[in-house]
Formats: structure tokens, sequence, C-alpha cells
């Protein structure tokens, strides 16, 4: 296991560090789970997407990101681009902890652009002489590339009504106004979501009062993080991640989950009045922090990334390389017969590069596997419900082993996911299994499968299921069960760039 002792916790990136950076990364990209098509951290660990937004014809994405090892110690921003979702750069170290108000690190928070300049407003984490924490909502500007400049003065200064748990503020603009919705923490210790508003970016942001969610009075666990807020279509979307919620039926089974709500936001009496009850956003083992970009690219839909991750949750087989986590495939967020639907960005046929299998009604038609699991890959099934499915990936052979395992029972319709054959076991506490009981049955899944993550896209969307895997060389197998299924399995384009850069050239 890689160990970063407590003083080096506290460790600023600095240009001196290059050199030292540039080496742990060329070990790091030697891993046999580095990804292929997600985006990861260039050394170091990665966690929240923070400023994700559409600028200058480019997507901008930023992640939490601490660069000296698998640890969540002083928290800086890393800067990747795109110009269309799929392929991304890595730009360099965007927001450094240099100032009053960050003394313990850049922490998370979201974007929004106008013209040429992207505005980021994000939290603070500042202790005082006395150890005490005392969050601070901070600005700070882009223009250009690598341009960045921090405000002088925090636009929200603690709220004293509420404890030191005010953090992850979502900056949108709604009209002629702006508003930041802030995760916190009331002093009954229940979370909760403040609203601010004010008509510039820069100044005078005024404290509105609490987001009152009909039948949640009692707040959402004991923290809610990263709340955002959407319009898609007609209707209003809260999506947040609660902390301490409690397990039910088949959802909320994670330490930490992320959860969504559809319904009619009312700035002027700060409600939100829910169609449906709260639903947990993704319903496999790790996801966590989603974030929608600021965009007026795609107008029928919000574009959303997530930590492939969850807090206080372990991956020991990158940590003990040095490297700990990625993000989630982007996804387009839609609302259809009342749902959230969630499918990959637009664009994802460019990533198909070698059709590997191919199976009509049952039929083989082509076979380049040969039994054998590609590291990184798209599969698409279609009519599986005709009958029962087995699909068993990594496994170690034919007979016994099976691997991660995707089954679906058609009389019950329960979708189900296990990864308890694994030789790699992951935070066992919480669970090795996870299903769903499809009301209206099974009629696709598109997988994406690439090195250590498995995103499984049921129903065109209806449900998401994901997953961090971690299969030896000895797993390498893959076994498929059912009949009258059409089933094609492709391996994937290199989208994302792994360059060691960390400061760019004119930083």
């Amino acid at each position: 296991m890689t160990t970063v002792n407590e003083l080096d916790k506290k460790r600023m990136l600095m240009k001196r560090d290059t050199d030292e950076l540039v080496r742990v990364h060329e070990k790091n990209v030697a891993s046999m789970w580095r990804a292929t098509y997600h985006v990861e951290p260039v050394t170091g660990l990665m966690n929240d997407p923070n400023g994700f937004t559409y600028c200058n014809k480019k997507w901008h994405l930023f992640y939490q990101w601490f660069p000296f090892g698998p640890v969540h110690g002083l928290k800086h921003w890393y800067h990747v681009t795109s110009p269309d979702l799929i392929h991304w750069e890595n730009r360099g170290v965007a927001l450094l902890p240099t100032g009053k108000y960050e003394n313990c690190g850049c922490y998370s928070g979201t974007a929004i652009s106008e013209g040429d300049t992207i505005y980021f407003v994000y939290t603070g984490n500042y202790r005082d002489e006395n150890r005490i924490r005392r969050p601070h909502q901070l600005l700070a500007t882009l223009e250009g590339d690598e341009q960045y400049t921090k405000a002088m003065r925090p636009l929200i200064t603690p709220n004293e009504n509420y404890t030191e748990h005010q953090r992850d503020p979502k900056i949108v603009r709604i009209d002629d106004m702006y508003y930041i919705f802030l995760g916190t923490q009331n002093k009954q210790e229940q979370g909760v979501i403040l609203v601010y508003c004010s008509d510039s970016i820069l100044t005078d942001w005024k404290f509105l009062g609490e987001l009152k969610v009909k039948g949640y009075e009692n707040g959402f666990g004991y923290m809610v993080e990263c709340p955002d807020v959407q319009k898609i279509g007609l209707h209003d979307v809260l999506i947040f991640s609660p902390q301490g919620i409690e397990p039910s039926g088949d959802e909320f089974h994670n330490k930490f989950n992320s959860v969504y709500l559809i319904g009619d936001l009312d700035l002027e009496t700060l409600t939100f009045t829910p169609d449906g009850p709260m639903q947990e956003l993704d319903r496999g083992f790790d996801f966590y922090a989603p974030q929608c970009a600021s965009q007026n690219v795609y107008s029928d839909c919000s574009i959303m990334s997530a930590w492939f991750g969850v807090p206080d949750y372990t991956y020991p087989p990158t940590d003990e390389e040095g490297w700990s986590g990625l993000q989630t495939f982007a996804r387009e967020l839609t609302i259809r017969k009342g749902k959230l639907y969630q499918t990959p960005v637009r664009g994802i046929e460019s990533i198909k590069k070698d059709e590997l299998f191919c199976a009509k009604n049952g039929e083989i038609i082509s076979d380049k596997l040969h039994g054998q699991m590609p590291n990184s890959a798209i599969i698409r099934i279609e009519n599986p419900d005709a009958e029962s499915l087995d699909l068993n990936l990594f496994s170690r052979n034919y007979v016994i082993a099976r691997g991660f395992a995707i089954s679906y029972d058609k009389y019950a319709k329960r979708l189900r996911i296990d990864r308890s054959d694994l030789t790699n076991q992951l935070n066992v506490e919480y669970g090795t299994e996870r299903q769903i009981i499809l009301e209206n049955g099974l009629t696709s899944m598109d997988i994406l499968v690439d090195h250590s993550t498995v995103e499984i896209f049921v129903n065109e969307g209806e449900y998401v299921l994901s997953a961090r895997i971690f299969p030896t060389k000895e797993e390498h197998m893959i076994r498929m069960g059912g009949k009258n299924l059409n089933l094609s399995i492709w391996s994937a384009e290199q989208t994302v760039d792994d360059a060691p850069i960390f400061f760019a050239e004119n930083q």
C-alpha cells in the first residue's frame, strides 16, 4: 500500500515537483487497470467533478485532485478539456490552495460561463488558528485556457446559524438572477440546502433561506453534498448526495448515495414540490457527487459526470500503485414518462473499434473472442427478455467461476449484478450484489467496460448500475448464456489522453 504521512497530506504542488511526478506517472501508466475512455488522475487521487461547463467551443471539466498519493490530502483542481465529451486532454492544475480562505484545500464547486470567461464558485476549506473549520464560498475566473484569477474576498461567508458543514455551491442563472444552492448541515444535524441570490456573479450575494422540499421537512440524512438543479423539458430536477440515508428495499445500500427528485421549483417561496419519491441516481456500487454541466449546446437534455467512487471506500489494487479514482462516462439526462433516463452521451458510437463478437437471435454470426474477455469493450444486448440471461465478465474458467456476473430472471423480472466471485474484493461490508425489479421487463442493455469499470445502461437508460472491478490476469474469460439474444461486442478506441501535464505553459 502506498502511504502518505500526515505532513505530506498538506503538501501543495510546486513546479519543482514536476520531475518527481513525471516519474510517478510513468509507473501509473503501466497499471493494467489504467482506463481507455474514462478520465482518470494524472497522478494521485481524483474524486468529485468540479466546474463542469462549456465555453469557447470546448467542454471544460475539473476534478478534485491530490497529486502526491491515493489519499484525501490538500485538494487542488485539475483541468481536462474535450471537443465532444468523448475525447479528453489533460491541461494541468487549475486551482492551487494558495489563498487565505483555502488553507486546507480548494474544495468542490461549479461554474458558469459568460462570453469567453468561466466563473468558478467553490468552497475554500479554511481552518483558523484554533483549527476550527470556517468554510467560505470563493470565486475564481478563467479567461482563455490558462489565465486563472481569484477574487480577493469570499462571495459567501459562513452562516453562523448552521454547522461548519457548508460546501459544494451550485451556481445557476435563472432569468436575470443568479442563484447558489449550497449543501449544508443544520444545528439539528440534518442535511439541508441553502439558497443565495444576486443580480451579479461578483458581488452582493444575499441569503434567501432553506430550500423546502415537500414531504422531506426533516431534511435528508445528516448532510447534503453536491446539490444541483436542472431544467429538463418542462420539469425541474433536484439532484444531490445525502449522507446518512438508510437502506430501503433494493435502494440506498452504499455508504453514501446520490439521488434525484423530479418536480417543480418555486424560487419565490423557496419550495421544491416533488412529483414522486426520492430515487437513487445510480443503482450500482460506485457512484457519487454527480455534477451537471453549465451548457447551451443541448437544449433537450442535461449533461452529467460523477466520481466513479464513494467517500470512505478504498480501492486497494490501484491504491497500492499510488493512484485512485476515475470519472464516470458522461451521461445525457432526459425525462420520459415521469422518470429520469440516463444514456451515454451522443457520439459513443465513435468509441467502437473492431466488432469482436456478434450473435443474432441466439445464433453466433462471428466470434473473434474465443472466450477471451477484452479489457476495454462496448457491449450491446437486445431482446434479453425472450429468455433469462447470464453474462459473466472476467471469469477464471468456463465452468465454475462467475467473475463479474450480470443476470436476469425473466419470471421474477429481476436484474442482478454480483462481484463476489472476483479475486479482488471491495468494500464488502456494503454488499457484493445489487438488484433491480424491472416492472416492464428487460428489453436492452448497453455495457461499457474499461479495465476497472463497468457501467450498465438498462432499457435505453431507465436504470444505470456502475461498478469498479479489478480483474487479475487469471480472470480473462467471458461466458454468455441465453436464447434468442442479439449480442454484439466491440473493442474500444483510446479516447482519453494520459499525458503527464502538471502545469500549463503560461502558469
